[in-house]
C-alpha cells in the first residue's frame, strides 16, 4: 500500500531595524584638458579619504565605485574637443547611524560633490534570516498538521523541506535623498529615519501520513 504524503508551502515575514546604510558619493570636474581633470579628480579622491580616515570607526567599508574622464564634444557636427569632464565615484557603507548625518555633510562640502542615498540593508549573517526560515517551517508543519487531522491522520516522517527559488531576501530600501553641492541655500534638512527591512521565506516541506 502506498503511504498518503502531504505537501504544503509555509510563509513567514519578519520586520527588523537595518543594519547598515549605504550612500555615494560622486565628485565632478570639468577642465581644458584631460590631464587637469585626471588631477583635480585625484586631489579630490585625497580628501575624501581624509573625510573617511576620520571616520574610519563608523565605516562597515568603502571603495571607489566608478571613474571616468572623456572630452565634450561642441561645433557643427560635434566634432571639435572643447574641454573635458571627468567624475569620481565612491561608496561608503555606513555602520554607525549616529554619525551619518555628519559624513553626509562633510563630503557634500566638498566642491563639485553630488551625494545619493541612504540605502538601507541587512548584513548577509543577521540572524533574521534564520529566524524567518524557521518561522516558515514552522507555519509550514501547523498547515501540515490541519491536512492530516481532516483525514483523520498525523503526520509521519519528514520526507522533503526546501527553500522556494528566491525565497529568502531583504528588499534594499529606496534612496532617502540626493544632495549635489552646487545647489544654493542653506544647509538642507535631512530626513535619516532608518527604513526598517522586510525579510520573507517560503518553504516546501513533505510529510508521510500515519493513521491516527
Amino acid at each position: 500500500m502506498t503511504t498518503a504524503v502531504v505537501t504544503v508551502r509555509g510563509e513567514a515575514e519578519l520586520v527588523s531595524a537595518p543594519d547598515l546604510a549605504t550612500i555615494s558619493a560622486t565628485v565632478h570636474r570639468t577642465g581644458p584638458d584631460a590631464d587637469r581633470v585626471r588631477r583635480e579628480l585625484a586631489e579630490a579622491s585625497a580628501l575624501i579619504r581624509a573625510i573617511v580616515a576620520e571616520r574610519r570607526s563608523s565605516l562597515e567599508r568603502h571603495s571607489t565605485s566608478g571613474l571616468h574622464v572623456g572630452p565634450v564634444f561642441s561645433g557643427r557636427g560635434g566634432q571639435r574637443i572643447s574641454g573635458y569632464r571627468g567624475r569620481l565615484s565612491t561608496e561608503l557603507v555606513v555602520a554607525d547611524f549616529a554619525a551619518l548625518a555628519d559624513l553626509i555633510a562633510a563630503v557634500s562640502a566638498l566642491d563639485g560633490a553630488q551625494v545619493d542615498g541612504p540605502w538601507w540593508s541587512l548584513r548577509p549573517a543577521n540572524a533574521i534570516y534564520r529566524q524567518v526560515r524557521i518561522a516558515a517551517i514552522e507555519e509550514a508543519k501547523r498547515r501540515a498538521a490541519d491536512y492530516a487531522a481532516a483525514f483523520d491522520a498525523t503526520l509521519g516522517e519528514l520526507v522533503e523541506v526546501s527553500d522556494l527559488d528566491g525565497s529568502i531576501g531583504a528588499p534594499r530600501m529606496m534612496k532617502a535623498f540626493a544632495m549635489d553641492s552646487a545647489r544654493g541655500g542653506g544647509e538642507p534638512e535631512l530626513d535619516l529615519e532608518p527604513a526598517e527591512q522586510r525579510v520573507g521565506a517560503q518553504v516546501t516541506v513533505r510529510f508521510q501520513l500515519a493513521d491516527d
